[in-house]
This record gives C-alpha cells, sequence and structure tokens, in this order.
C-alpha cells in the first residue's frame, strides 16, 4: 500500500482574554479542518507545517511543541493509501487570516476564520483532528497558555 505524509498546525492566537485558532474551509468541501499539506521532498514535517501554514492561512506563526500526528487510509482512483499528518503547535506572529493569494498556487482554501480555542474540536469536520485540536487545549490548560505564547516551550515537549 503506498504511504504519504503530511504536517500541519494548530496556530493560536489571543484575542482579548480568549484563546483562538486559525481553520480553513478547504477548496470545494462544507467542512472546517487544520491547515496541512503534502511533505516535499527534502522537507522535514516541521517546515512542511510551516509552510502550509503560511499557504493555507497567511499566517506566519513560530513552531512551539510537536502535537502527535494522526493516521488513516483513504482511496484515491481505486488504490488504497496510508497517510500520516503530524501536527504542531503554532503561535501567531504576523499576517492577514485569509490573505492566501499566493502567485502561482492553485485554490486550495475557499474560506479561513478564527475560532475560539474552546469551540475549536466541535467545529473541525475530521475525527483525527478534533482530537489534536483537544491535546493542543489540553497542553496549552497544563502548561499555562500565557507561557507557551510568550514562547516558553510546555515541559516534556524536547528542545
Amino acid at each position: 500500500m503506498p504511504r504519504e505524509a503530511s504536517a500541519g498546525g494548530v496556530v493560536i492566537r489571543e484575542q482579548g482574554s480568549e484563546l483562538e485558532v486559525a481553520v480553513i474551509r478547504p477548496h470545494g468541501r462544507s467542512l472546517w479542518a487544520l491547515p496541512k499539506g503534502h511533505v516535499d521532498p527534502g522537507e522535514t514535517p516541521e517546515q512542511t507545517a510551516v509552510r502550509e501554514v503560511w499557504e493555507e492561512t497567511g499566517l506566519k506563526a513560530t513552531l512551539v511543541a510537536p502535537l502527535g500526528e494522526i493516521r488513516y487510509v483513504y482511496q484515491f482512483r481505486g488504490q488504497r493509501i496510508f497517510k500520516r499528518v503530524h501536527f504542531y503547535l503554532f503561535r501567531y506572529q504576523s499576517g492577514v487570516l485569509g490573505d492566501i493569494q499566493h502567485a502561482g498556487q492553485r485554490v486550495e482554501v475557499d474560506e479561513t476564520r478564527w475560532v475560539p480555542l474552546a469551540r475549536v474540536a466541535a467545529l473541525l469536520g475530521y475525527k483525527g483532528e478534533k482530537a489534536i485540536a483537544a491535546r493542543a487545549a489540553r497542553m496549552l490548560l497544563r502548561a499555562g497558555a500565557t507561557l507557551v505564547l510568550s514562547g516558553t516551550r510546555p515541559e516534556g515537549t524536547g528542545d
């Protein structure tokens, strides 16, 4: 069975006293998702996640910590494909959500929005992404969102 790897992120920003997550509505779909995409040859999953967050949301963000991966099998043109998607927690740095008109790229995203962290898992359309968003929320609660968003890594997430 062929294998594919993708990577993406949960981008967090502080808006007043609330934490928000950037989500996308992929082109031609009616559901909401996290930004993610294929790992290109020579790229690490971390590099892919940074690139995909920017390409699909228009945001520059700083990688804070790994959130784990989801695995699933899907079918494309009659062939079953095993896919692994690596996810990372990001801290919003700059950019305008939805400013995604990058020259020479096909349209991959129809809509973007900021969603309160407390509601994002319920909004997301994929089971695995719901679990990743819930993991990000737990990590932020355990470590203290202010520490994480100020650039201090949560304990146990590596260097």
